[in-house]
C-alpha cells in the first residue's frame, strides 16, 4: 500500500486520523477484505509513519468491530456480521419510512433541486456503469430525504450502524439494470415528496426498502464467505 498523496505528518493525531481515514476506506471498498490479515510493522513501512499512529487507528477500528485482534495469532479484517447488518436494516427502515413522510410535509425548492440533481447523476452512473460513484449518490439522495424532514445530520448519529450496512452494500456489484431500477425508485420517492404526499412518500420507501434488503440477501448468499457465521481466524 503506496503512501496516499497529500499524508501529512502534523502530529501523532492527525497521522492517526488518517490512517484509521485510509484503512476504513480500504474496508468499506473491500480492497481489505474480511478474514484479511492486518501487519502493523509492515502498514508503518509502507506509509513511512512509526507504529504509534498506526496501533492507535487499528484499536480505532477495533472499537468499531471493523477489526479483530487475537493475541499470539495477529491482527485481521473483521467478518461482516449478521446480526449488525440486521439491527442496521431495522432501525433503517425505522427511520426512512417516518423521514419520507416529513420531507413531504416541509420540503423546500433547494433541497427539491439537489434531489432531482441527485437522481440526475444516478441515471448518469447507471448508464456508465460506474459502481462507486453510484453508491455515493445513493447516500447523497438519503441524507437529502432527512433534509428535507429537517434532520440533516441524522446519518452521522447512527455511526457503527450505519458502516456495517455499507460494507455489505460495497459487495452488491450492481449492474447497470439494476442500478436503473434502483433510480427509478428514487424518483418515484422524490416525485411523491415534491408533490407533498406524505402516505405515496412513505409507501414509495417501503417498496424501495424491500428492494434494497433482497439485494443485501442475495449478497450474503453469494459471499457467505466473508460473514462470521463462515469461519474465523481464530478457529483456524
Amino acid at each position: 500500500m503506496r503512501q496516499p498523496a497529500g499524508f501529512q505528518r502534523s502530529g501523532t493525531g492527525s497521522i492517526t486520523s488518517q490512517v484509521h481515514d485510509l484503512l476504513m476506506d480500504r474496508i468499506l471498498s473491500m480492497e481489505l477484505k474480511p478474514f484479511d490479515e492486518v501487519s502493523e510493522a509492515r502498514l508503518a513501512s509502507e506509509l513511512g509513519v512509526s507504529r504509534t499512529p498506526v496501533r492507535e487507528a487499528l484499536a480505532r477500528l477495533s472499537r468499531l468491530n471493523l477489526v479483530e485482534v487475537y493475541p499470539q495469532r495477529g491482527t485481521f479484517i473483521a467478518p461482516i456480521s449478521i446480526q449488525r447488518v440486521a439491527k442496521a436494516r431495522f432501525i433503517r427502515e425505522s427511520l426512512e419510512r417516518p423521514l419520507s413522510r416529513l420531507a413531504a410535509e416541509g420540503i423546500t425548492p433547494e433541497v427539491a433541486a439537489s434531489m432531482a440533481r441527485e437522481i440526475a447523476l444516478q441515471k448518469t452512473f447507471a448508464s456508465l456503469g460506474d459502481h462507486a460513484s453510484f453508491l455515493k449518490s445513493d447516500d447523497a439522495f438519503h441524507v437529502l430525504i432527512a433534509r428535507a424532514a429537517g434532520m440533516g445530520d441524522i446519518w452521522d448519529d447512527l455511526g457503527e450502524i450505519r458502516i456495517h450496512m455499507d460494507r455489505i452494500r460495497r459487495l452488491s456489484l450492481l449492474g447497470k439494470a439494476r442500478m436503473m431500477a434502483i433510480t427509478s425508485e428514487h424518483a418515484g420517492i422524490f416525485e411523491a415528496i415534491r408533490d407533498g404526499s406524505a402516505d405515496r412518500a412513505e409507501e414509495s420507501t417501503r417498496r424501495h426498502l424491500l428492494s434494497v434488503f433482497t439485494d443485501l440477501d442475495a449478497i450474503r448468499a453469494e459471499h457467505p464467505e466473508y460473514f462470521h457465521d463462515s469461519r474465523s481466524p481464530a478457529a483456524t
